[in-house]
C-alpha cells in the first residue's frame, strides 16, 4: 500500500468555535485522567515517589529497577495487566472541554488497556509497558440517532532501562516512549491515517536505608510527529486530507502530539512495617557460608594433593581420591542445606516486615503546551476548540494502608485535572481502591508453584466523569504465616556447623 505525507496545508485553524478547514493542525493527546493499575489509581496518581511494582513504568522510567523489602533474589520478574472502563457513557465529559464527550455506547468503544512486564538483574531493571487507548467517536445524524464515525487507536509503547546504586538507595532510569495511532473510517473500515513517533523519559528514586521517606522525580519529552496517508487519502493541492462521511467532509491533522512534562513527589511511610529496609541480594546475604565452603574446599584439595604426593600405590592413590571426593560431596550437601535453610530464614524475617503501615504520598505533574493543536473531539466535531495553549499543573495525594496487612490493602487520594480548553475550568477527581489477596496459583505450570495472586480494584469519579478499573498481579510477601513457609526444621540457624571434613 502506497504513502505520501501532507506537504503544506492550506493555512492554520481559525479561532474557537470556527470549523476545521484545514489539515494544518495536531492531535494534543494529553492525559488528564488517571489510566494506569489499580494502585496508581487509587492513590490519585501521587506514585512518582514510590515506583515499585509495573505500577510504576509509566509514572517513573526508574521503576524497572526499584526494589521492595520482598524482593531479595538476584532475579526477580514483575507482571501486570490492567483494564480501565468508563463506568458511563451518558452524559460523560471525559477530555474535561466543556462538552460532552461523542462516544458510542458500545462498552468495547471505550478501552484502556494496560499491560507490563519488569525484569530485574540484581541492580539492573528493564522495563517494558503497553499503554492501548481505544476510542470510538461518533457524531449525531439527521434523525437524532448516532452513527459511529470514526474509531481511534493509539498504542504507547514504554521501553525503559534503570540501574540502582549503593544497595538500591538510589534508582536511575532511562527509556524511550514510542507513540503511534491510526484513524479508521467506520465506513471503509480501513486507516484513515496513521501516525508514529518517540520521545525520551528520565527518572530516579532515592530510597534511604531505613528512613520512612522517598523522593522521586521523572521528565518526559514531547513527541510531535507527522502523520503518514493511505493511498486513498493522499494530500490535495494545498496540502490537506478530507474524508467524506455522512455527507460531511472531515479534516484529518498532519500531526499527533504529546506534551512535555515534569513529574516530582514524595512519599513517607508510619507505622510497624518499615519502608526503606536495608536492600541485600540472597547472594550477598549467604556469602559468608560460601565464603566458608570455599575455604574449606581450598584446604581439602591441599590435603588431598599432599596426601597423593606420598601416596605409593596407584590402589592407595584411588582410596585417597574416592575419600576427599566422599568429603567434598558431604560438604557440598551442608552447604545446599545451609543455603535452603538461609531461604527460609529470610523468607521468615520479610514476613515480620508485613505488618500494619500508613503511606501517605503526593506529588505535582507540570505538563507543556503544544503548538496549533485540538482535542480528539475537535477531530469528530470538526470545529476548532483549542487544546493545550498553555503549561499546567497536576497536585496529586494518596494515603494507603494495609489494615490487614496479610490480607487487604486499602487507598483513597484526589487530584486535580486541568483542563486544556478555554471553555472548561479544572475539576477535582475522588479516587479509592483495594488489593485483595486471592490465592496460590502455577497457571498451570506456567508460573511458580508458590506465586500468590492479587484483585486490585480502583474507581475514579469527578463532575461528569467515572471509571473504574482491574489489575491481576502478585500478593508480596507470599506466605501467609511462618508455618505456611517450607523447608528448615532448624529456623534459628544457616550456618554450616559440623560439616564433614577430612583428616590425614
Amino acid at each position: 500500500m502506497a504513502s505520501a505525507r501532507a506537504a503544506h496545508a492550506a493555512g492554520t485553524i481559525g479561532p474557537n468555535g470556527s470549523p476545521i478547514a484545514t489539515s494544518n493542525y495536531a492531535l494534543d493527546l494529553y492525559q488528564g485522567p488517571i489510566f494506569a493499575g489499580a494502585r496508581v489509581t487509587g492513590l490519585g496518581g501521587a506514585y512518582v515517589a514510590i515506583s515499585e511494582d509495573v505500577d510504576g513504568d509509566l509514572q517513573n522510567p526508574a521503576a524497572p529497577a526499584v526494589r521492595p523489602f520482598f524482593s531479595y533474589s538476584h532475579f526477580d520478574y514483575w507482571l501486570g495487566f490492567g483494564l480501565t472502563f468508563p463506568a458511563t457513557l451518558q452524559n460523560v465529559d471525559f477530555f474535561n472541554s466543556g462538552s460532552k464527550t461523542h462516544i458510542t455506547n458500545p462498552p468495547d468503544s471505550f478501552v484502556f488497556f494496560t499491560p507490563s512486564v519488569n525484569l530485574q538483574f540484581g541492580e539492573l531493571g528493564i522495563g517494558l509497558s503497553l499503554e492501548t487507548q481505544q476510542y470510538a467517536l461518533s457524531t449525531p445524524s439527521a434523525d437524532g440517532a448516532t452513527a459511529s464515525t470514526f474509531n481511534v487507536t493509539i498504542p504507547t509503547t514504554h521501553l525503559q532501562f534503570a540501574y540502582g546504586l549503593d544497595h538500591n538507595q538510589l534508582v536511575l532510569g532511562v527509556g524511550a516512549r514510542f507513540l503511534s495511532m491510526s484513524v479508521r473510517d467506520a465506513e471503509r473500515q480501513s486507516a484513515g491515517f496513521k501516525s508514529s513517533g518517540s520521545g525520551l523519559e528520565f527518572g530516579m528514586v532515592w530510597k534511604p536505608e531505613n528512613r520512612p521517606l522517598r523522593l522521586g522525580f521523572s521528565y518526559r519529552t514531547a513527541i510531535r510527529t507527522e502523520a503518514s496517508y493511505t493511498e486513498g487519502l493522499l494530500p490535495n493541492s494545498d496540502g490537506d486530507v478530507t474524508v467524506s462521511n455522512a455527507g460531511s467532509s472531515y479534516y484529518l491533522p498532519k500531526a499527533v502530539a504529546f506534551p512535555w512534562d515534569v513529574n516530582f513527589g514524595f512519599a513517607v511511610q508510619f507505622g510497624a512495617r518499615p519502608f526503606n529496609p536495608p536492600w541485600r541480594t540472597n547472594d550477598e546475604l549467604i556469602e559468608h557460608e560460601n565464603l566458608e565452603h570455599r575455604l574449606r574446599q581450598l584446604d581439602r584439595e591441599q590435603a588431598r594433593d599432599h596426601a597423593l604426593y606420598e601416596a605409593r600405590t596407584e590402589a592407595e592413590r584411588k582410596r585417597i581420591l574416592d575419600r576427599y571426593a566422599r568429603a567434598q560431596a558431604g560438604d557440598d550437601a551442608a552447604l545446599e542445606r545451609a543455603l535452603l535453610a538461609a531461604k527460609w530464614r529470610i523468607e521468615r524475617d520479610l514476613l515480620k516486615m508485613n505488618r500494619f503501615y500508613v503511606q501517605v504520598a503526593a506529588s505535582m505533574i507540570i505538563s507543556g503546551p503544544v503548538e496549533d493543536a485540538v482535542g480528539v473531539e475537535s477531530l469528530m466535531t470538526q470545529t476548532v476548540n483549542r487544546s493545550g495553549q498553555k503549561t499546567v499543573i497536576s497536585p496529586r495525594l494518596g494515603i494507603e494502608s494495609g489494615v490487614i496487612p496479610n490480607y487487604l490493602k486499602l487507598r483513597a487520594g484526589t487530584y486535580v485535572e486541568p483542563t486544556r480548553f478555554e471553555g472548561s475550568s479544572p475539576r477535582t477527581h475522588l479516587t479509592a481502591g483495594l488489593d485483595l489477596k486471592l490465592l496460590i496459583w502455577n497457571v498451570f505450570g506456567l508460573w511458580p508453584d508458590d506465586y500468590m495472586w492479587r484483585l486490585g480494584l480502583g474507581a475514579d469519579v469527578a463532575h461528569r466523569y467515572n471509571t473504574w478499573g482491574i489489575t491481576i498481579a502478585g500478593w508480596y510477601p507470599r506466605h501467609q504465616s511462618a508455618s505456611t513457609i517450607p523447608g528448615a526444621t532448624d529456623p534459628t540457624s544457616t550456618r554450616m556447623s559440623g560439616a564433614p571434613d577430612v583428616q590425614h
